[in-house]
């Protein structure tokens, strides 16, 4: 059963998908496309509505298509030839075959004078080749090693598109049209474009500086692994000596203050006075934990309704052996700043792209009576944590949210709300 505070902060939370229209948002961006054919290569969570949203703007004049998905997306288009399923978060088989099929597909004849690539969120990880002799177990070791050491995305793109075939615009040395652009839905908060998809379509050829300082930060000894690192990024070095021969620009199509701003004007509706922290969180999840804790604090000793926002990514420390995502270990972090304020007090953080780690999970509430709960329940809050288990404690509530394939990838939206006992105008609206 949900408080009145996190009715409302649920309906801040999930309000945006209706509003947000992606095929607006790509028609504005072709709009000086004229009648130049096409080919339509869409990579990421959101490929296939990115894919669609481009064909509804160019039609016919689309010559061939190439959609790479995660599965979740792929389900909704069995019947559609064009597309190819690479893994998520860790690439696997179907990564690698998807990323030599991208390849293929560039290199093959086309009568069209326009590449477009339709980049989002998860590319890295959904069509990835590594280069020799690093290979799928190698970056599944980098991604398990960013993990715990608790890295931002960026630094692991950054060693992703360093020993990339593809990615740090390697890809663009594939393309054999005059003219090609990239549309990116950016879903990283810290870098914004240049590094979603690892860079895909912007160029990036570190040296070996940056390679060691890279190695270092996510905890990588000199040994194996780094050595692997190494070679490959040498490996690559050749395919970067190749020249460019298409005249290409990147647009951002959307991007995390979109997903702000809708969010902001429900709230309003709402009646709630809003308080933005940005579209640009991140961070560790106990620091981020402060910030949202701060705010409260401070409006709770001020009448009326209160909604304080936030978009990013939180940066969580994989130490335990539990079960959770970013979006559950930030609500389970929030529990106990909630009993403390002495208001009707909600928190909520759902994940964009409808999948917060585990599948069918798109984040997670708690309100100002979780850390009771929690110990009416027989569990241990603090024993949670330290396991990253919040999945097992949200799911003992009740109070995980559900997720799904959303066709958007714009990070994390955070929501708290807070207000008088009681208090609620969502069912007057």
């Amino acid at each position: 059963m949900t408080s009145d505070s996190t009715t409302d902060a649920l309906v801040v939370a999930t309000s945006w998908l209706e509003t947000l229209d992606l095929t607006e948002q790509v028609v504005a961006a072709l709009a000086d496309v004229g009648e130049t054919r096409v080919d339509l290569v869409a990579i990421g969570k959101a490929a296939g509505e990115m894919g669609d949203a481009a064909r509804s703007a160019l039609g016919a004049r689309v010559s061939r298509r190439l959609v790479i998905s995660d599965a979740s997306g792929a389900a909704r288009r069995r019947d559609d030839d064009a597309v190819v399923v690479g893994e998520h978060p860790v690439p696997g088989a179907g990564s690698l075959a998807a990323a030599h099929r991208l390849v293929e597909f560039l290199r093959e004849p086309t009568e069209a004078e326009l590449t477009l690539f339709l980049v989002s969120g998860g590319a890295s990880s959904l069509c990835a080749w590594p280069a020799d002799p690093l290979g799928l177990d190698g970056l599944a070791e980098l991604w398990r090693a960013a993990l715990g050491a608790g890295v931002d995305i960026t630094t692991l793109n950054r060693l992703r598109a360093a020993t990339s075939m593809i990615a740090g615009g390697a890809v663009l040395r594939e393309v054999t049209t005059p003219d090609s652009r990239a549309l990116i839905m950016v879903d990283n908060v810290i870098s914004g474009a240049p590094w979603v998809a690892s860079g895909l379509t912007y160029e990036f050829t570190p040296s070996s500086t940056e390679v060691a300082a890279l190695l270092e930060r996510v905890a990588i000894p000199a040994g194996p692994l780094a050595a692997r690192v190494e070679a490959a990024v040498s490996s690559r070095g050749a395919v970067m000596q190749r020249p460019v021969t298409t005249h290409h620009d990147n647009l951002v199509v959307a991007d995390p203050a979109l997903l702000l701003e809708h969010a902001t004007a429900r709230a309003a509706a709402l009646g709630y006075e809003v308080h933005s922290l940005g579209d640009s969180l991140q961070g560790d999840v106990d620091d981020l934990a402060a910030r949202f804790a701060a705010a409260l604090r401070d409006l709770a000793a001020r009448p009326g309704r209160h909604c304080v926002l936030g978009v990013g990514e939180v940066t969580v420390h994989v130490r335990g052996s539990g079960v959770g995502g970013r979006c559950q270990e930030f609500a389970w972090t929030m529990a106990p700043v909630l009993a403390s304020l002495g208001a009707n007090a909600s928190f909520v953080a759902r994940s964009s792209d409808g999948r917060d780690y585990v599948e069918g999970v798109a984040g997670a509430w708690v309100d100002e009576s979780t850390r009771r709960r929690v110990d009416e329940a027989g569990l241990d809050w603090a024993a949670i944590k330290a396991d990253n288990d919040s999945h097992r404690g949200l799911a003992t509530l009740g109070q995980l949210i559900a997720g799904g394939h959303t066709g958007w990838n714009l990070c994390d939206l955070y929501v708290a709300v807070l207000g008088p006992r009681g208090s609620s105008i969502v069912g007057s609206l």
